[in-house]
């Protein structure tokens, strides 16, 4: 071997380690922005999911933790990771994995009184929202299984009590799902948040859910249609435009009307 190559075998040498490094650390996920509790941390990145969830459960049993937001959003980040898995030892023992991750995210969202935690965290709750959108559209469209993505939209909901694209949708299926009662509540209840926040021109709308609720204005607009309330269809698309300007199927669906 020359003296050549060996000057740069022994440079790599030198830098594998640092390289190592950096590739362990930008494989595995963030976690909790703004946490503190640095033994979940490490089992967090560590990939340790069980283990979190495990440790976590006792941990919020205990007075020290019950109402510590940091612990419930660790145990629900753990069972998304585990619900993102193709292993199938993994599926088989974290079958509701997806479900038990939107149940300790609501849990967390009723501890974060201020909503800070979420606001450090919202690239986590983008990544939920997307699989339990994903999760919920499989259903949608089978009368048989309606209730499965209604019931996913209800974990949704609890889970990002502030996001009322999720509200809006959940609305029209609960309609879908003859629940009108709930349906008219849920969509009222939606606009009355979406129409100011809307109105905030700094306001950026969720990517996970923007289109739901785009998607959303649609179905209700053709539910109402469906019910001859051809006014109420109107404002539904006007709003629904106002919302999404730019929206190609919603200015298709205006012009319809007209």
């Amino acid at each position: 071997m020359s003296e050549t190559t060996k000057t740069i075998m022994n440079y790599f040498n030198r830098i594998l380690p640092f390289f190592t490094i950096v590739l362990l650390s930008t494989s595995v996920s963030a976690q909790v922005v703004g946490g503190m509790n640095f033994k979940m941390e490490k089992l967090y990145m560590e990939e340790k999911y069980g283990t979190i969830i495990s440790k976590g459960e006792g941990m919020i049993e205990s007075d020290k933790y019950k109402k510590d937001p940091e612990i419930y959003l660790y145990i629900s980040m753990a069972f998304f990771e585990l619900s993102q898995s193709n292993d199938e030892d993994i599926e088989e023992d974290y079958p509701k994995a997806l479900r038990n991750a939107l149940k300790y995210a609501s849990k967390f969202a009723k501890k974060d009184k201020d909503g800070v935690w979420m606001e450090d965290n919202a690239d986590f709750f983008e990544d939920l929202k997307k699989a339990g959108i994903a999760d919920a559209a499989q259903w949608i469209g089978d009368e048989r299984k309606m209730r499965n993505a209604v019931s996913g939209y209800k974990y949704m909901t609890k889970a990002i009590p502030d996001d009322y694209n999720l509200l809006f949708f959940k609305g029209v299926l609960e309609y879908m799902n003859r629940n009108v009662g709930q349906a008219e509540r849920d969509i009222q209840q939606a606009m009355n948040g979406l129409i100011p926040l809307y109105a905030k021109e700094r306001y950026r709308p969720s990517k996970a859910s923007a289109p739901v609720l785009e998607d959303g204005f649609l179905r209700w607009t053709d539910i109402m249609l469906e019910q001859n309330y051809a006014d109420s269809a109107k404002k539904t698309i006007n709003w629904g435009l106002q919302f999404f300007p730019d929206s190609e199927k919603l200015k298709k669906k205006a012009e319809s009307l007209n």
